[in-house]
Formats: C-alpha cells, structure tokens, sequence
C-alpha cells in the first residue's frame, strides 16, 4: 500500500499529539485545577473547598478507572456514557454544597472532567503553499493587475467575440476555480490555445508540491478495508475490545470524510491541474455518491481517487465503468443487494458418511463453501457464495422494488446495524439513475421494460463484505442468466458478468448519452441554457471520438458559443467556486479546515453530503434565494477579516503601502474582480471609502468586492 508505514507512522504521531494522556499522576494532581476553577468562579469558603475537595476524593478511583480505560481505547463507545454520568453526579452533589447563588454561577462553571475523549476528527494542518517570492511575484500583488473593459452592449451580438482580454478572464473563470494573481498574464505570454492544451493534459502539469503536502493526511493514501479497520464504527470498537489483540483505531470514521473534504478545498485552491479538478468536481456531482450512507463512509475516498479523478479527462465509457464496479456506488444505489428472483446460493456438500475406502475431503473455502473457479471475463473474480461471507452489520435495509433513491441514512453519524435477512429480489435502483441520471437522460428514449432488463443485467455486480474486504465481485448464482433485450438490442442468455458490460457499452455508445453528457458539460463550462448548436457540435464530437472527454471539453473551451459576450458572467459561482476563487484571487492559502467547510454548508453546498442521486444542479437558481445570499456575503466579510481558521490571507502583499484611497480601490479592484466595476459596485464602495478609517478601508472595500454581483458571477 503506497506509503502505508509513513501514513501509519504519521497517524501514530497526530493522535498522541492530540489526546496527550496521562494516566499515572495522583488524584489530586489531576483535579486541582478543576478545585481551582470551581473556588474562583464560585468565590468559595473554606468549608466548601473542603467538601469540593472530598467530593473529588470519593470519586477518585472512578476517575482514574476513566482515565485507564481511555488510554487503553480512547475511541470506545462506552466512555463517552460513562464519563456523562460520572460528570452530573459529581455536579450533583458539589451542587449541595453550595449556596443558591453559587448554584446559578455552577451552570458557567466547566467541570468536564479530566478524562480525554478523542473527538470525532482531529485537524492536521497542512504544509504551506511553496513561497513563490523567489519566482519574481511582486510584494504587490495588486500592482501586476490591470482592469479590463465589461463586455458593452456593443458586443452583444451572437456573432460577436470578447476582447483577448475578456477572453482569457473568461476562461480562467471557467476552467479554473479562479484566477490567481498573474494568471491573465501569464496566460496572454503562453497563448490562450497552449494554456487549454496544456490544462487538457494534466499529467505533463508539475503539481508536486500540493501532492507532498497532502501526504500528512493519512486516510487519503489507505484503502476502504483499511480505513474500516484502523477508523472503525463504535461497535466494531466495542467488539475489538473483547478480543485478546484488538488492532489499533487511530480515530472516529468521521476523520475519513473530514480529511476528503480537506483534500479537496486544497486542491480547488491550490493545484496547478485546474481543470481536471474542475471535471472531478464535475464528474463527483454527476455520479453523486452520500458519503454518510453507511459503508461509503469508507469507501468514498478510494471513489474519488481511484475511480473519478482518473477519468475525468480520459473515454467516458471507461468512466462508466469503473463507477459501474465502484463499491461506493453499488453500496449508494443498493445494486449489490440485487439477486434474480430464483437465485440460490451453492451449499457446501453434505461430509461423506465415514466407511472404508476413505472418500477423498473436496476443497472448502475458509467459510464452509466449495471453491469455485476465477471467470475468464475481465479477470472479475467470480465467488459462489456472498451469503456467508456477507454476513456483516452492511445489510440494514431490504432492496426495495422500483425505489428511485437509495435508502439513506440522514444522521452523519456512522452507525453500522444489525444485519438484517436478505429479500431475494431485482433492485432496481441502479438501473433506473444509470439511464436517468448518468446517461441517456430522462427523455433519452427509454421505457420501464428497460429499467427492469437493464436491472436483470446487473443483478449479481456486488460487494465483496462491505465492511471486512469491500471489493467488487461478480457473482454467477446472483445473476439472472436468461436473455435480456435493452434498447432494441438482444444480450443472449448465459452472459454472466458480459450482461453488465454489454449494457455500459450500448449506453456509452448511445447519441441520447452523447447530447444529455455534453449539455450538462456545456452547463458547467458555457451557460446554464447552453446554445443548441454547440450542444449537437459537442455530442457529434462525442459520438466520433467514441467519448473521449477531453475532445469534447476541447470542442467547447474552442467553439464561438463559448467565447460570446452572451456568457461573460452568465453563471453564479458555486459555493465551493466562491470559496476557491476568493482564496486564489487574494493568494491565500487553506488547510480546509471545518472552519471553511462549514461556510460551503451555510451556503447549501456541504462536500460530499448530497443525499440523492441528482447531485446538485447545474444550473445557477440553486445558488441564488435570499438565505444563501446573507450567507454568501456573510462569508466574503469573515474572508475579508481573516476569520476563517486554517484560512490565511497576507493583506500586507496585496496592495502598495503608500497607495492612496482611489489607487487601492482601483488596485484591489484589479486583483480581485479583474474588471471595470458597475455603477452600483462603485457608489459602494466609494461610500465605504470615506466612512473607513485609514486602517481599516483595505478590508471594507474587499468585503464588498467580494460581495459583489461581479465577484458572485463567472
């Protein structure tokens, strides 16, 4: 497992850090402070020091039993509970001691106990960016910006094109998460056509140093087994405990989604490979998964390495088929709980009656089962008998018939049920979203006769134990072999795993895939109603180049459509591309921390927790209602102040020192929104000019550009 004994080493390291235990000090050592807090807070006598004294001496040995128990497994369960009771008796009786105005002042009073429980996520503080002061980058950042003219009505015309300029402002604004300072520079230096070629092959883009500063995040680097064993739910801890040499727990499965959601506000912010992380942004929300969703909790991470971001400029076939096969997705769409009807599971054969000549022992599986030969399809390896080696706390609901979302579970909390008996029946969950949602679309032409085919076709693509092993397996007895018609197409009886394949193939290959894929790229990447000649110019380049993604993100990023003033600014930013282009624009650095996240949750894009299979929308109105707005300005002033931990903005490299009021209006409008500001941004901001104090007028005249209806737009 690549770098598995630095990840182990480096977590070892962190959780020692963090929960600094210490169980061998005496009583009275380890309360005192507590005593000392409780006598200045509540002022109190001798006679109640005395009797606060003796109530922490009687619950002493309880205390140090807590403490033990916490440095032997600080993740069990069972402290938490515990530590809760012995906390309110505790405050129950000191409470006698004390006079009815001391009662009231015990409420402020923080009497947690000195026994460490280890939190759900524990931040790791990533690297800094790689100074870039020694690559010529002026002290000035503003300086090195220049205005550029808003699009006039002049240039409205369908057949009219933006400026140099506004065109590569344009596309930095769409290929990127926002320009950083120098970028329209740089660009106009390299060409606009090297820049695109350049971002359409990311693996020739250096992006060492972000790669090294996310090596100090260990989930990322582990697969979903080993996540489920060294971050496990609390009743696997539970469990563990009773074993002889339980393995070690290194944190809480919240540390898995926690240290995912870092990665990816740093890569937004920081990568050199935009682009492709714009298309795995893309990509994730199309073929959304909820990471809280039971089991994906620890299979998310591997989703998105392994299975999106690999593709997300490569043949959209290959695409469909790693999520086909993906864990996290047969666990999200319950497909791996999908049997034919008449499915049943080989049963070990019954021991031979002892009798001489002794019968030869047939060769049984760890599990009680014959064995059975890998299939020569794909390499898939074909196992017998998931039942048995299923039985894991994974099975919490029954597939249920026709159900066009998952069941889900909306607590984030991990919970792991009891496992309950398997209904053995067609699910057709996945099938329905794999035509609906991630290809043909809704009108794309097909009938419920093919959801239920394709779902035949499906049946036995399952999961290898969720929880112990968690790979893709295919398994013959699960599946319907009897022949299947989809889309006017015959799959013969017999396919086994082919079945699956065949269909990914006809819908990958299908024109309703190439139009419904390439005008939500257009979308993404032009206009919320992208023009229909680009949208039929695109799904053609679809259909030749066998779905090669990056041909048709090229064909857009090149085509007039995209280029037209009609789209300068046509879109309101995500909150993760508000966020991400706020940071890059002013050089700012995160670690993506929750501080951050939990502005994208106020702003209604919390990362990874869209619970069904749409993802969020393309389109700009899920951005744009009044709560969300409040919220987004709220954001740009916290920004502006630098009030977000694990976020850091150096204003002192933004503008000149000696810069005057209209100079640093002028400079920061540069740096930040790139453009000549409308009437309206303008008056405010001149206001705020002359109602600021001299220090504090940089930071007014950020928050409202950063507020701004130009800002807000890309």
């Amino acid at each position: 497992m690549r770098s598995k004994g630095l990840v182990f080493v480096l977590a070892v390291a962190l959780f020692s850090q963090s929960l600094a235990l210490s169980v061998n000090a005496q009583s009275p050592q380890i309360v005192e402070p507590l005593v000392k807090r409780l006598h200045d807070a509540l002022k109190l006598d001798d006679q109640q020091l005395i009797g606060v004294r003796g109530v922490f001496a009687k619950h002493a040995p309880k205390i140090n039993e807590l403490r033990a128990r916490a440095e032997k497994s600080p993740y069990s369960p069972e402290i938490p509970p515990d530590l809760d009771k012995e906390q309110k008796e505790i405050r129950s009786e000191i409470s006698e001691l004390l006079t009815e105005e001391q009662k009231a002042k015990l409420a402020t009073v923080d009497t947690r106990l000195p026994v460490p429980v280890a939190p759900p996520f524990i931040l790791i503080n990533l690297p800094p960016r790689a100074s870039k002061e020694n690559a010529g980058t002026p002290a000035a950042l503003a300086a090195g910006e220049r205005l550029i003219p808003i699009p006039s009505s002049s240039q409205k015309p369908r057949n009219s094109r933006l400026t140099d300029d506004q065109r590569i402002l344009h596309l930095l604004n769409r290929v990127t998460f926002g320009p950083r300072p120098g970028d329209v520079d740089r660009v106009k230096q390299m060409g606009i056509a090297k820049f695109i070629e350049e971002q359409l092959n990311p693996d020739a883009i250096d992006d060492s140093d972000l790669e090294k500063r996310l090596l100090v995040l260990p989930t990322l680097q582990l697969s979903s087994v080993e996540l489920f064993q060294f971050y496990p739910p609390p009743n696997a801890i539970t469990q563990r405990e009773k074993q002889p040499n339980p393995p070690p727990v290194y944190g809480r499965p919240q540390q898995v989604v926690g240290e995912l959601v870092q990665q990816k506000l740093a890569r937004a912010v920081s990568t050199n490979r935009q682009l492709q992380e714009v298309m795995t942004d893309f990509w994730l929300n199309h073929f959304n998964v909820f990471a809280f969703k039971e089991a994906d909790q620890w299979m998310i991470s591997s989703y998105e390495r392994d299975v999106i971001r690999p593709h997300s400029l490569g043949k959209f076939r290959d695409l469909l088929r790693a999520v086909a096969s993906s864990p996290a997705m047969l666990y999200y769409l319950d497909n791996w709980l999908s049997f034919a009807p008449d499915a049943k599971e080989p049963r070990p054969p019954r021991p031979a009656t002892p009798q001489p000549p002794p019968r030869a022992v047939p060769n049984i599986a760890a599990d009680g089962n014959q064995q059975e030969k890998d299939s020569p399809q794909m390499g898939v390896k074909q196992q017998p008998n998931p039942t048995a080696q299923n039985k894991t706390p994974s099975q919490s609901s029954e597939p249920s018939k026709q159900t066009a979302a998952p069941t889900q579970n909306p607590n984030p909390a991990p919970a792991v049920a009891k496992p309950q008996p398997r209904k053995r029946d067609i699910n057709e969950n996945y099938a329905r979203e794999l035509m609906e949602l991630h290809t043909l679309g809704v009108d794309g032409g097909y009938t419920q006769k093919d959801v239920q085919e394709v779902a035949r076709c499906f049946t036995g693509w399952t999961i290898d134990r969720p929880y112990q092993n968690g790979a893709f397996v295919f398994r013959p007895w699960m599946h319907d072999q009897g022949a299947k018609v989809v889309l006017g197409t015959s799959i013969p009886a017999g396919g086994g795993v082919s079945d699956g394949l065949a269909v990914l193939d006809i819908l990958a290959r299908h024109p309703s895939t190439a139009r419904f894929v390439s005008k939500k790229i257009c979308q993404r990447l032009v206009a919320d109603d992208p023009p229909a000649a680009l949208v039929d110019r695109a799904a053609q380049v679809f259909l030749k180049s066998d779905g090669d993604i990056r041909e048709v993100v090229r064909t857009i990023l090149n085509s007039p459509e995209f280029n037209s003033p009609q789209n300068f600014r046509a879109k309101v930013k995500s909150p993760l591309e508000l966020a991400a282009s706020a940071i890059r624009g002013l050089d700012g650095d995160t670690n993506g921390a929750p501080a951050l996240h939990e502005w994208l949750r106020r702003m209604g894009e919390p990362l990874y927790q869209y619970q069904f299979p749409t993802g969020y929308s393309e389109k700009s109105s899920s951005w744009v209602n009044t709560g969300v707005f409040f919220n987004r300005i709220n954001f740009a002033v916290a920004l502006a102040n630098n009030q977000i931990a694990g976020t850091i903005i150096d204003y002192s490299r933004l503008v000149a020192s000696a810069a005057s009021g209209d100079e640093m209006v002028k400079q920061l409008s540069a740096l930040v929104v790139h453009t000549e500001l409308s009437t309206e941004t303008s008056k405010a901001v001149r206001n705020s000019l002359e109602s600021s104090k001299p220090g504090d007028q940089q930071k007014h005249i950020l928050e409202l550009l950063l507020g701004s209806a130009e800002f807000q737009r890309r």
